[in-house]
């Protein structure tokens, strides 16, 4: 089953989103507060126009109403050239076919109230409601938007047209680019903004995960003052640690140093003593303890720079077992494909060593020596013996430095064979694994080339 890592967002995208869901925050809010602002406008206008309009139609009425029947045509005809209104008696002009309705003035708000949008600057019923009755309005919009009133002057039906006023203008298109370009650029600000806090952190943290396996550059301190800061006190800390390591390496690098001469002394008056069954043990017991003071030295080694120079694994495989053969050991090289690309060769006679050594002393013969390097480039070493091997519940803690399993290792050595093993891996950008069957025990170490 494959595991799905779950996407976390990171600081530069929660930044973003911050500014972005305030910037959008407030035009929401700003946007609302001036539709509610037109929407009182507009029931302003909508209330004022038809008390203009109905003041208008009571105008034409009363001056109707004043003339005599048979002059009532003149007062129509100098009521049209004013432009603002006409009178027409319905017996001589009939009301156009509806071809229209008046536009019907939307609102943001009107999802919320429920029903159509509201009608046509609302002014039918306005009007309506404001002139004489009996009343009869009606819009049309030939020969041009207006609205037609129906009024009762001195028992005639009479029509009023009077032209339509325009509403509120909806907002302006160019307003809405305007605001849609304030976005873009707040959130390239934004980003820029982000940019300048995670830049420093991102180079901090991959820093920091490179203690260990190599000493960073120091970080340079950029971004705000907090992590400048920052920065300035990792650099320090690691000019501490760095001083601490050196005193650390002088400390535990004079230890082999210091031994090998007192161990030097003793093997040879060992040598000069008289044949004895104890002179068995006693060669063990210094075998034993040089094997200590070499992994001592290897392990310490593997923290330093590894030697340059390169060679096919083939030939470091077949010199690696050499040695072992001549002395009578058990032990042989199958080598696969690819053994002929150059390895790292101080890394890889190392780890020979180390995995051949343990296999004969903890394990038994035959061990077998396995070498290849696929396609991508990564050579495979594994060192195969016929003992018991390490417990699967203990392959973890058998990695570890100065750790002695007692199943496994119960014979000199100070547990740091496989540690020094998986230190090389590491740092050549592999690894170490350790495969436990019935009659062999194994362990696998990649190195990326």
């Amino acid at each position: 089953m494959t595991h799905v890592r779950r996407w976390t967002p990171g600081l530069t995208h929660r930044t973003v989103l911050l500014l972005v869901g305030a910037v959008l925050a407030s035009l929401t809010i700003t946007a609302l507060a001036f539709e509610y602002r037109r929407q009182s406008d507009y029931v302003d206008f909508r209330d004022s126009r038809a008390r203009s309009m109905a003041a208008l139609v009571h105008t034409a009425r009363v001056m109707l109403e004043a003339v005599p029947s048979d002059q009532r045509a003149e007062v129509s005809s100098a009521l049209a050239s004013s432009g603002t209104l006409q009178v027409f008696r319905v017996d001589t002009v009939a009301l156009p076919p509806a071809s229209g309705t008046p536009p019907p003035h939307r609102s943001w708000f009107q999802p919320w109230r429920g029903g159509p949008p509201e009608s046509p600057h609302g002014l039918e019923e306005s009007i309506a409601r404001y002139s004489q009755p009996p009343v009869d309005v009606h819009f049309r919009t030939s020969p041009g938007p207006r609205f037609w009133v129906r009024q009762e002057i001195g028992g005639e039906s009479w029509w009023i047209v009077v032209l339509v006023g325009e509403p509120p203008p909806e907002p302006p298109q160019p307003l809405i680019v305007a605001l849609a370009l304030i976005l873009v650029l707040l959130l390239l600000a934004a980003g820029l903004y982000a940019a300048t806090i995670t830049r420093p952190i991102a180079a901090l943290a991959a820093a920091a995960q490179r203690v260990g396996d190599e000493w960073p550059d120091p970080v340079p301190p950029r971004g705000p003052r907090e992590l400048r800061d920052l920065a300035e006190n990792f650099n320090a800390m690691l000019e501490r640690l760095r001083e601490v390591e050196a005193e650390r390496r002088v400390l535990i690098g004079g230890l082999p140093h210091d031994l090998r001469a007192p161990l030097a002394r003793l093997r040879l008056r060992v040598a000069m003593l008289p044949e004895a069954p104890e002179l068995e043990g006693m060669h063990a017991d210094l075998a034993a303890v040089e094997r200590i003071v070499r992994q001592f030295t290897d392990y310490l080694r593997g923290e330093q720079s590894s030697e340059a120079g390169a060679q096919p694994l083939a030939q470091l495989v077949e010199e690696g077992v050499g040695p072992y053969r001549s002395l009578g050991q058990d032990v042989r090289a199958e080598l696969g494909e690819g053994v002929e690309r150059p390895v790292p060769q101080a890394a890889v006679r190392r780890i020979l060593d180390n995995l051949v050594d343990n296999a004969l002393q903890h394990g038994r013969a035959p061990v077998v020596v396995r070498a290849s390097v696929d396609a991508q480039g990564v050579a495979e070493i594994a060192v195969t013996d016929a003992g018991d091997g390490v417990p699967d519940d203990l392959h973890a803690k058998a990695l570890e430095p100065f750790t002695k399993l007692d199943v496994a290792r119960g014979r000199g050595g100070c547990g740091l064979g496989l540690a020094i093993v998986r230190q090389l891996a590491r740092r050549h950008r592999g690894d170490v694994r350790l495969d436990r069957s019935p009659g062999a025990f194994t362990v696998r170490v990649t190195l990326k080339l």
